[in-house]
């Protein structure tokens, strides 16, 4: 198993993991905020086979979501089928929190849809159970709507 930050050159590899309506769009868009210090996108293989993504933000216009240097917010948090209720996505998800908690942040948000329970379960058992905003966005043409959960 090794955890590692995407870089852009391979963006397209999320595709992997998710079926984008546009991805040139989210390859244009990651680009920009990987390059912008905005987001960074870290990912678990299993030898050379993708297995888990989880994107850290780590400026939003709302504070509720990330604060530079002290609050991240965690979105994009996926694992390929077949791989799932193997303890690879809590691997991912503790090293991440792990190495944001070493280079300073002490508060993180996730979104949990309402019908992922299953995430929600995993998200509270790691702390996040403090719900601070109910949100819904738009992305690719798919609506989503969840809450967003706040651990210090």
């Amino acid at each position: 198993m090794k955890i590692q930050k995407l870089d852009v050159q391979h963006l397209s590899l999320l595709t992997e993991l998710f079926d984008y309506h546009d991805v040139d769009g989210m390859i244009r868009q990651c680009t920009q905020d990987i390059q912008n210090g905005v987001i960074d996108i870290f990912v678990l293989y299993d030898q050379n086979t993708l297995i888990g993504e989880l994107h850290v933000m780590y400026r939003h216009e709302d504070v509720r979501f990330a604060i530079p240097g002290q609050r991240a917010y965690l979105f994009a948090f996926r694992v390929r089928e077949g791989y799932q209720n193997m303890g690879y996505g809590t691997h991912l998800m503790k090293m991440v929190l792990s190495l944001l908690e070493e280079n300073g942040y002490r508060e993180f948000t996730i979104g949990v849809e309402d019908d992922n329970r299953q995430a929600l379960h995993i998200y509270q058992n790691m702390g996040f159970r403090e719900v601070i905003l109910r949100k819904r966005e738009e992305y690719q043409g798919d609506v989503y709507e969840y809450n967003l959960y706040l651990r210090k």
